[in-house]
């Protein structure tokens, strides 16, 4: 029995299925599914429409031997190509006949490799049982591994700040004890002491700790309010040649106890550009005292110049003192960090010229050829980009 369809019915049908591979063609694009069919006794591989108009490209525009297999598979990332050449292998051999991997692939030569999910299955196997044919569908899952990436470094962090909480809470609460416990300690003592000699020796050592105490609690609260973004730089235009030289002469006024030899080198007479002020004393300041704590009667210089080509201003303190280790200098502008823990100081200050710097969006390192000592560089944008 035969069935009569009218030509209505036959445009209908058409019609149909026109609008069925349309909503499926719009639904592969909406999730980066890309259709591809391998023909393995030809060596060719066809690539649906789908992923040339995804991307804004010509499909017309590639040669014909960009569709060869070979062509396909040096597209792989040379660190992914090893997995897919044994699951290539086990489908030639007949061992699997279903593909599901996922590789790193920039199948149009962008210079681009982005993650892809390739899966695939045979479709025609040849007279000997091989598989002839495969079709199947790459997906690109870049943004999901961008996702997965984000969340692991998010992981990181939050497990690394956690340490670095506990750490910090220790290490605060240790440094607050020390001199906290002197100044008990002694003054107890002092008022138990009836010699006058001993009492002033003894309040020189509670006068001492509560400038140690005090200098500690400002550096807890300056780090926390840069760590937290809390700080705004105050911008003012002024001659840094003269900044510097009065620094030095204030950093060497009050440690005349010192036996160490502050100096100011610099080709320039003057030199004007914007800066906070306040913040940048602070920042050599923090420099110089380090290098006085680590150099025995030897020379402390600030130097000042200028960098035309990166746009920035130099500066570098330099010591003759014990010098840093190579494989310690990046873990002195950590929290607390101490090359000498019976050192006087909070283990805060490099961390503060750290934020300050970056606050302005300038470095700071340690210059590794220096070997006479110590030399700490910052530099500072002559340019100001005001947020």
């Amino acid at each position: 029995m035969s069935v009569y369809k009218s030509d209505s019915d036959v445009e209908e049908t058409e019609k149909f299925l026109k609008d069925n591979a349309m909503r499926l063609s719009l639904m592969l694009e909406a999730g980066n599914v890309f259709p591809w069919y391998a023909d393995l006794e030809r060596r060719r591989v066809e690539i649906g429409d789908e992923l040339f108009e995804t991307y804004g490209v010509k499909k017309d525009d590639f040669k014909d031997d960009f569709f060869d297999i070979t062509t396909v598979l040096s597209r792989i990332h040379p660190d992914d190509r090893g997995i897919f050449d044994v699951v290539y292998k086990n489908l030639l051999e007949g061992k699997q006949h279903k593909i599901g991997i996922e590789i790193r692939l920039d199948l149009l030569n962008s210079g681009e490799y982005r993650w892809v999910d390739l899966k695939g299955i045979v479709q025609v196997f040849d007279e000997q049982g091989r598989p002839s044919k495969v079709v199947g569908f790459a997906t690109d899952i870049q943004k999901r591994r961008d996702d997965e990436q984000a969340l692991i470094e998010a992981k990181r962090r939050a497990e690394e700040s956690d340490r670095l909480k506990s750490a910090f809470l220790a290490n605060v609460s240790h440094e607050i004890r020390t001199p906290l416990n002197a100044i008990v300690g002694f003054s107890e003592i002092i008022a138990n002491t009836e010699s006058q000699g001993e009492r002033e020796s003894y309040l020189d050592i509670v006068k001492a700790n509560s400038n140690l105490l005090l200098h500690l609690i400002n550096d807890i609260l300056d780090l926390s309010r840069l760590e937290a973004n809390r700080v705004t730089l105050t911008w003012e235009e002024c001659d840094v040649v003269l900044l510097c030289r009065q620094v030095v002469a204030s950093v060497s006024f009050s440690r005349q106890s010192s036996d160490n030899q502050f100096l100011f080198t610099t080709s320039f007479e003057t030199y004007r550009m914007e800066t906070d002020i306040q913040r940048m004393q602070q920042v050599i300041i923090n420099l110089l005292s380090n290098a006085d704590k680590f150099t025995k009667k030897g020379k402390i210089t600030l130097d000042f110049s200028v960098d035309e080509k990166t746009g920035m201003a130099v500066f570098s303190v330099t010591d003759t003192g014990c010098g840093i280790p190579k494989e310690k200098q990046k873990l002195v502008f950590e929290r607390f960090e101490k090359l000498n823990e019976y050192a006087q100081g909070t283990g805060l200050g490099l961390s503060i010229c750290k934020l300050i710097v970056s606050k302005w969006k300038g470095a700071i390192w340690i210059d590794p050829d220096y070997t006479g000592g110590a030399r700490f560089i910052f530099s500072h944008p002559l340019k100001i980009e005001k947020e």
